[in-house]
């Protein structure tokens, strides 16, 4: 940031930025401030043990963290996560297959989760027929879909980025900030963040 003449910044990163802004607070270089994200790393050691094994929600779970319980839990018993697993084993085998056919892009693409929910017609108040096209496009002019495909390896084998544990959160001691959006893949309890972040603005 001294070569962009900034003497003080802030990081601010939702989805693979979440574990970025993470990073960085954890190695705390001169000037950053603090960091800003969305889909931040909450869940607790003893709930991903029990998501991991595909138990019962732990006794004693709020109801909003029931609610974020329920909703990973769903998730994962419908494979929401197998996208992540090829991609963080197997990079180049999905990468060759996905780079060689626009219409086996577009599948793949369609196919993750963050994806489904949209219906492709102008009802959709999230993305238009254009945007969906924009977005698998943009993918294929510029031949990344593979490469894109490797930070799921690179990362540790598809884990995911929502586990306190595995993103170290208690050694982030500058002050974070998280903002929960409705579409996100499950709302972070404000009680898990506070026990994830120790400097939770």
């Amino acid at each position: 940031m001294k070569r962009l003449a900034y003497s003080s910044y802030v990081a601010q990163g939702g989805d693979w930025g979440s574990p970025v802004s993470g990073a960085m607070a954890r190695l705390a270089p001169q000037g950053l401030l603090g960091i800003h994200i969305n889909l931040p790393a909450v869940v607790p050691p003893v709930v991903a043990a029990v998501l991991a094994a595909g138990g019962p929600a732990p006794q004693r779970l709020s109801t909003e963290e029931r609610a974020a319980f329920n909703a990973l839990s769903a998730a994962a018993k419908m494979g929401n996560r197998s996208y992540a697993t090829m991609m963080g084993t197997r990079p180049q085998t999905i990468g060759y297959a996905i780079s060689d056919s626009p219409a086996g892009l577009a599948a793949w693409t369609l196919g993750h989760p963050g994806f489904t929910h949209w219906t492709y017609d102008s009802s959709d108040p999230e993305k238009s027929p254009d945007e969906v096209l924009d977005d698998i496009t943009l993918y294929w002019l510029t031949n990344s879909a593979a490469s894109s495909a490797r930070i799921y390896w690179e990362y540790g084998g598809g884990r995911s980025p929502v586990l306190a544990a595995g993103e170290k959160t208690s050694k982030i001691a500058l002050p974070v900030a998280i903002t929960v959006f409705p579409g996100e893949s499950y709302q972070a309890p404000e009680t898990w963040a506070r026990r994830a972040y120790r400097n939770l603005s």
